[in-house]
């Protein structure tokens, strides 16, 4: 059967979206085993008790620099911090020290489980940041996908005793993220996330905006399905209605794997934008 374009499954699951997928994964892990030949690094730093609370740090040459965490995509359920290495070959040629952040995975932690360590391990970098080798006052992070998802979540305003101290992130960018659950219960990667009706209101950015003493970049694809790139609109809309300091960007052309091509080198769309969330001028 073909897929239409209002087939939920078709908005919803970029791997029915984007046929070839898979060859933006291969040339992602080739980028990074050659990122880490190049660069060095200090690899699976424990900040957590969990099996995958773990990070890789690229340090910039100078120590006290500016610090950037990325977290990667994968629906909760899949990829690895060692996929996405070459965010080091974007940053640290311009004197940004890069943090490559595992989270636990889908379905041997729920995902309001995986939120809250995100949110803890954010918490255990900032502390940590001098022994990283950055400036814990120039904290920036990244996402993509569920890693932008995880970021707004860390970033919640309501977050009670869990909620990140105002200034701890400096600024966000979030690429192709989802940010209200709801119509993950109805696509097929539901059976390995396991999300459950009870659970949508407290994993849903769109439901817990973020603090607006960080600043945030939005990023979509051209390219994305359209309920994607609504997701991205309503969610920078939410951010500046509560007076965020948001900024939203469409990448001409990109669809949601081909966009994190724009990060592989310092002068990419997208290492612009965290460079300049990173305050790192050209």
């Amino acid at each position: 059967m073909s897929v239409v374009r209002d087939d939920h499954e078709w908005q919803y699951n970029p791997r029915h979206s984007v046929p070839d997928f898979a060859r933006h994964a291969e040339r992602a892990a080739e980028l990074s085993r050659a990122a880490r030949e190049r660069n060095a690094g200090r690899y699976d730093i424990a900040y957590g008790d969990s099996p995958l609370s773990t990070l890789d740090v690229f340090p910039a040459a100078a120590p006290g620099a500016p610090l950037h965490v990325f977290l990667h995509g994968g629906y909760w359920r899949g990829r690895d911090k060692a996929d996405y290495s070459y965010v080091a070959d974007a940053l640290v040629p311009r004197g940004v020290t890069t943090v490559v952040m595992n989270y636990d995975l889908c379905p041997a932690a729920t995902l309001p489980e995986i939120a809250q360590r995100t949110r803890e391990g954010l918490r255990w970098i900032h502390r940590n940041a001098a022994s990283l080798g950055g400036d814990p006052d120039r904290l920036t992070v990244s996402g993509h996908s569920a890693g932008a998802h995880l970021i707004a979540m860390a970033l919640a305003d309501d977050a009670g005793a869990n909620r990140l101290e105002d200034g701890a992130i400096k600024a966000a960018v979030l690429i192709s993220g989802i940010y209200e659950l709801a119509p993950v219960l109805d696509i097929t990667v539901n059976e390995t996330i396991g999300l459950r009706p009870e659970m949508v209101d407290g994993v849903s950015p769109m439901r817990h905006p973020p603090s607006t003493a960080t600043a945030l970049t939005v990023v979509v694809g051209s390219a994305e399905t359209p309920a994607w790139i609504a997701q991205s609109r309503d969610f920078a809309t939410l951010c500046r209605g509560r007076g965020s300091r948001c900024a939203y960007h469409t990448l001409a052309g990109e669809d949601h794997f081909s966009i994190m091509a724009r990060m592989e080198t310092p002068d990419d769309a997208l290492s612009r934008l965290v460079l300049d969330a990173a305050g790192v001028k050209e």
